[in-house]
């Protein structure tokens, strides 16, 4: 047995259900197109942000490596000054030394002056004089 359908049948029945799909389809449509065009600029706008953060790591990096250099370059200078300043200290530690040696003598020698009775008093002042200048000389060289 076969059945018969009646095609205006079908064209009538079909046609509000398939408006009613269609407007669901459209509102679905519409919100499918919103979000692939939000997808859209987020993934156009994501290689831009990406390069926008290249720069600025590139200019942190070339900022870095400067200040790298400066700080080699002011760890060579301070360096170089402190072994300046070490020879310096020990140049000016010998002349002390230097200088302590020559007032020890100076004042051995003022000692011996005064020990010795010298008949010649001018000649004695005189050597007084000279010891007691070479030691004030020394004084101030040492402090």
């Amino acid at each position: 047995m076969k059945c018969q359908v009646n095609k205006s049948d079908l064209s009538n029945k079909s046609a509000p259900e398939t408006d009613t799909t269609t407007g669901e389809e459209t509102d679905n449509l519409q919100k499918i197109h919103v979000f692939n065009m939000q997808k859209l600029k987020n993934s156009e706008m994501r290689p831009a942000k990406v390069e926008q953060n290249l720069r600025e790591l590139a200019l942190n990096i070339k900022r870095k490596e400067e200040l790298i250099k400066e700080l080699v370059r002011t760890g060579k200078d301070a360096q170089s000054v402190s072994r300046q300043c070490c020879s310096k200290i020990s140049k000016l530690e010998q002349e002390i030394e230097q200088v302590k040696r020559e007032l020890a003598e100076t004042q051995k020698q003022l000692q011996e002056l005064d020990s010795k009775d010298l008949r010649d008093i001018p000649e004695k002042v005189m050597l007084q004089k000279e010891c007691l200048k070479k030691m004030e000389a020394a004084n101030l060289n040492v402090q």
